[in-house]
């Protein structure tokens, strides 16, 4: 389905008319509509770390410490891990505050493999990442509709955009959305979208990893240094 049709079955609930453009008109409720279509996108992507916007994000070391987000990053999911690629089934633990990460800048040398934070819009990681080494971790995308080519963009912007996530989820959160702007009663509309967003959430595969940081590796417990010291 694309945004015409979509926002088609929004005005004929709404008002009994079903337009045939909506991004070309320069009154009524087609531009109504158009607006708080991009704003309900807002809300349905960031309430869920949702499957199809997860995205494999990946840092090429440079024996540096602060790296470029994508282009296209929105947030990390609730639960986040970040791995070096030299390191396999070990994690790189979050700094949960800056006093922590300047203490670990300040006094820690050496980790496996070390430490992270999202500081500056740039995720930040120390040790440094030598050449050669890269990082990854996952991300939720932000460019949640695509172009009648395939092009994956922020907002809609035509009438034959798409929505990646469910455009019913879509279309009922535009109706109630129009009726409380109008002040019309949209009790039982908001309803509506609520139990449709909360089932398509409870389909959706979403974020199923609960552990943070580096696993199996007991409290107060150092992890040695990877090589012989003195050598």
């Amino acid at each position: 389905m694309t945004l015409l049709s979509a926002l088609q079955s929004a005005t004929v609930r709404l008002v009994g008319q079903k337009p045939t453009t909506f991004f070309s008109a320069t009154d009524g409720i087609e531009v109504e509509l158009t607006t708080l279509a991009n704003d309900v996108v807002k809300d349905i992507v960031g309430g869920h770390d949702w499957r199809a916007l997860t995205t494999l994000g990946t840092l090429i070391g440079y024996d540096g410490v602060a790296f470029d987000l994508p282009t296209d990053f929105d947030r990390l999911p609730r639960a986040i891990r970040v791995w070096s690629t030299s390191w396999p089934g070990m994690f790189y633990s979050p700094a949960k505050t800056l006093n922590e990460w300047y203490d670990l800048q300040q006094f820690s040398t050496s980790g496996a493999p070390g430490w992270w934070i999202l500081l500056g819009g740039q995720m930040q990681i120390w040790p440094t990442v030598p050449t050669g080494t890269n990082v990854q971790f996952y991300y939720q995308s932000k460019n949640v509709v695509l172009s009648e080519a395939g092009a994956a963009k922020e907002e809609f912007t035509s009438d034959t955009d798409t929505f990646r996530l469910n455009e019913r989820v879509l279309t009922l959160g535009v109706i109630w959305r129009w009726r409380a702007w109008k002040g019309l009663e949209y009790a039982e509309d908001m309803r509506n979208y609520e139990l449709a967003l909360s089932q398509e959430i409870a389909s959706d595969k979403g974020s199923q990893i609960i552990a943070e940081g580096a696993p199996r590796i007991p409290a107060g417990v150092s992890v040695a240094y990877p090589g012989v010291l003195g050598q």
